[in-house]
């Protein structure tokens, strides 16, 4: 009985942090030359312009890219937190 109450008081705590922590502005909004810092454009032959990037960023905090790495789709996760932008590859149907 005790372990379904921690259980619970621990699910109801860990969704509220995800609630929480998706998709919040920025405390520092995110530049052009902070998105070329990450050298993302360099690497990856991404569709949408870096204002586009730059605008979905300092709005949601998060941004959803359709690129190409090596001729192999990607979708690319952009995250704009307080200690810089983190990005992460995700493989794409062809």
């Amino acid at each position: 009985m005790r372990l379904m109450k921690y259980l619970k008081m621990f699910s109801f705590a860990l969704f509220v942090f995800v609630v929480v922590s998706c998709s919040l502005p920025p405390d520092v909004p995110v530049t052009v030359e902070a998105i070329d810092k990450t050298n993302l454009y360099n690497r990856f032959a991404i569709e949408e312009s870096q204002d586009v990037v730059v605008h979905a960023l300092n709005k949601n905090g998060v941004a959803v890219v359709r690129a190409t790495y090596k001729n192999i789709p990607v979708y690319i996760k952009v995250f704009a937190t307080s200690k810089g932008i983190l990005w992460y590859v995700y493989p794409r149907e062809y």
